[in-house]
């Protein structure tokens, strides 16, 4: 059995917690709860000099680790699909493809069974689960838009940690560094599974804990080349993560509890370094089926049509001749119609409640950028501020077609 395996096993039953708060901190402590999760890193080329003893000081070790976390590149244009389960108190699956762009933002087409959406970054709200207050204004005002977040903390200052052992292991039949760790200070890593050549990860486990429960997490991690060979990028394979939740929100004069465990596994496949200095983004008219996403703004995805501009298509099967014709320029601000047509039937009101299935991410820093992850959808069951549905009534776009009660006439005709 691997360290992997045998630490998997180790924290399989975190145990869940007894939480407490208040009105505002049960939204955000649900988000923190689920915005527990994913990892990926990116690395630059490290030293390549011959790989250190592994009678090396364990605290040598681990700040060796901490300067090739540091100088990790970039990340650069990505594309990468994740593969989201969980199982225990509920249960959720989605496939995700994700577009990350260098200057942070992104995009996520998330598949639900037989629904698919599309996230964008820049329309949506991310707020980090520790800040209530916000976590509940976002909530009542725009709950469409909330997205929590939670972080994943890789570095490990030898300030902050003592090394309890440091051994010679096998991981997935490859020579590791392994580390046990002991935080002086507030800090998640608990085991670091090293590559000996460079001092990156193969594997971490993480530990977090806050008002909503805690959770163990366990990362591992795989080298990406660039194309043009020179730097790899250093991005997660897997994580499986264990949480134990419990808080409470009020209701009323009631108060209303969470409580339960959940194991979520997350896969990483496919990833695509894309070229840089181009403008990338997924079309809501183009959603993944058969097939992943195409990539607006690559070199190989269509050119838009100029004004006036004809190109030919081929023949069809009755051997005339097609064409298409360019009806008019689009910038990169504007949003056709049918794209807008596509993006509101595939995020429709009724497809997704905003009010109880809240969607939670988790940033994974490497170097000087950050990998969003998305953690899973939590789902409440009915809203969590009694406010909603009075200050603000939502109404289901369906209802219109719905038969009306009769109504009784009290006064009059």
């Amino acid at each position: 059995m691997s360290p992997g395996q045998s630490e998997l096993r180790r924290w399989r039953r975190p145990g869940s917690l007894r939480g407490c708060g208040y009105l505002g901190g049960v939204v955000l402590l649900l988000m923190g709860l689920v915005a527990l999760q994913a990892a990926d890193p990116a690395l630059a080329q490290s030293d390549r000099a011959a790989p250190p003893s592994s009678e090396l000081d364990p605290q040598a070790w681990l700040q060796r680790f901490n300067t090739a976390l540091k100088q990790l590149p970039p990340l650069p244009n990505l594309q990468y699909r994740q593969q989201v389960r969980v199982e225990g108190s509920q249960t959720f699956t989605a496939t995700l493809d994700v577009l990350r762009r260098r200057d942070g933002s992104w995009q996520a087409w998330v598949a639900e069974g037989d629904r698919i959406r599309l996230l964008d970054s820049r329309q949506l709200e991310v707020v980090n689960q520790s800040d209530l207050l916000k976590l509940y204004s976002v909530y009542v005002s725009r709950p469409e838009a909330l997205l929590p977040s939670v972080s994943f903390e890789l570095e490990a200052d030898p300030s902050r940690y003592r090394v309890v052992s440091s051994e010679r292991a096998d991981l997935a039949g490859s020579p590791v560094q392994h580390l046990r760790l002991e935080p002086l200070q507030e800090g998640q890593l608990r085991e670091l599974w090293l590559e000996p050549e460079s001092g990156l990860p193969r594997q971490v486990l993480l530990f977090l804990s806050g008002v909503w429960g805690q959770a163990y997490v366990l990362m591992g991690f795989t080298a990406v080349p660039a194309p043009q060979g020179g730097a790899r990028y250093w991005l997660p394979e897997s994580s499986r993560i264990n949480v134990g939740y419990g808080f409470w929100t009020l209701e009323g004069l009631t108060r209303r509890v969470f409580r339960g465990s959940l194991a979520i596994r997350h896969d990483y496949q496919d990833y695509r370094l894309l070229p840089e200095g181009v403008q990338l983004r997924f079309l809501p008219s183009q959603p993944p089926l058969d097939a992943p996403p195409v990539v607006a703004g690559l070199p190989e995805s269509s050119p838009q049509l100029e004004l006036g501009e004809v190109r030919p298509l081929g023949v069809d099967e009755r051997g005339n001749q097609q064409f298409s014709i360019g009806l008019g320029r689009r910038t990169a601000a504007e949003t056709p119609l049918e794209d807008r047509i596509a993006a509101f039937n595939l995020t429709r009101p009724a497809s997704r409640n905003a009010l109880t299935q809240i969607d939670t991410l988790a940033f994974l820093p490497l170097g000087d950028s950050q990998l969003p992850i998305y953690l899973f959808q939590f789902d409440t069951g009915r809203p969590l501020s009694p406010l909603q549905g009075v200050e603000r009534p939502r109404v289901d776009p369906n209802e219109v077609f719905d038969p009306k009660p009769p109504a009784i006439k009290l006064f009059g005709d």
